[in-house]
């Protein structure tokens, strides 16, 4: 019986233009993929990573051979714990834009991203992994701490200003109470600054308020303690946990380290200091070491006489 004759023209010309279509849109997908700035990345259902996109290199500094086949939540600065959050808003919402967390480059450097992410499904619906989009947001975040630093500094000494106080003075007063804690505070004022102001001009005088905020820097706990420049020639340290007896010893120390100042030929420092009493409001704490400060000044004035 003769063998039916097969025409593989008409089939072989569309496998051919088949294939081209195929390669030339992966290559254009590709090219997209490669071209983002952001990271791209995808995981199978068992949370490993399957794809890396030239993206995530760069952002991260990884490159997808090492990371291809590894838990997503190597690559989380919070671990498994912060892997899971995602994880669980993914299942709940399906998908989400812009929460944002930190993820681990090279060396682990810490990179703040905002992350989108959507489940992957197959064509019959089943969930077969998930896509996950991040952009760099390190610029942002550290324009908005200067900025924020910016609003909370005295942009002659450096120091915290007067703002920052009243904000943090009332949340250490709050912690102090909750923790059981000492909170101490110092008020110290320059004497005779105007005159010297007036006599020598405001270059001098912005020098001696730089020295001061030197001075005060110096004699605290770094990391601990705060000073600010509360108001033209007045100052504030705030000592969290610091008992009465330890807040004097550093009243001392200023007092003592005046005299070896360069400008203390005419200006000298008067102090105060206040512990927080039982019940008692940020305000008060504030106005008591004010008010020892204006004692201290007023025996400096009449032993000048």
């Amino acid at each position: 019986m003769p063998r039916p004759h097969i025409d593989l023209a008409g089939i072989k010309t569309p496998l051919i233009y088949l294939s081209t279509d195929f390669l030339r849109a992966k290559e254009y997908l590709e090219a997209i993929l490669s071209s983002s700035s952001d990271a791209i990345m995808t995981t199978d259902v068992r949370g490993r990573i399957v794809y890396w996109s030239p993206g995530a290199e760069r952002i991260l500094g990884l490159p997808a051979a090492s990371v291809v086949g590894r838990p997503a939540r190597d690559f989380y600065a919070g671990g498994r714990k912060e892997a899971e959050r995602v994880q669980r808003r993914l299942l709940l919402e399906k998908s989400f834009s812009d929460l944002e967390t930190v993820l681990l480059g090279s060396k682990d450097r810490a990179v703040p991203v905002s992350i989108s992410a959507s489940l992957i499904h197959d064509r019959r619906g089943a969930v077969i992994g998930t896509l996950g989009i991040a952009k760099d947001v390190s610029r942002r975040i550290e324009l908005e701490r200067r900025l924020r630093e910016l609003s909370i500094t005295d942009e002659l000494t450096g120091l915290f200003n007067a703002r920052h106080l009243h904000e943090r003075l009332a949340s250490e007063t709050a912690r102090a109470r909750r923790m059981d804690q000492d909170l101490s505070l110092i008020v110290v004022d320059l004497d005779r600054f105007k005159e010297a102001n007036d006599r020598f001009g405001h270059v001098y005088g912005n020098r001696i308020l730089r020295a001061t905020a030197d001075l005060l820097r110096a004699a605290i706990r770094k990391d601990v303690d705060m000073a600010y420049r509360y108001g033209g020639d007045e100052f504030v340290l705030l000592l969290p946990s610091a008992t009465s007896k330890a807040a004097g010893r550093i009243a001392d120390r200023l007092r003592l380290a005046v005299p070896h100042q360069p400008y203390t030929r005419l200006v000298t420092l008067s102090v105060g200091m206040a512990t927080l009493r039982p019940r008692e409001k940020a305000e008060s704490l504030l106005k008591r070491a004010d008010a020892r400060m204006y004692q201290d000044k007023r025996r400096r004035n009449a032993s000048a006489r």
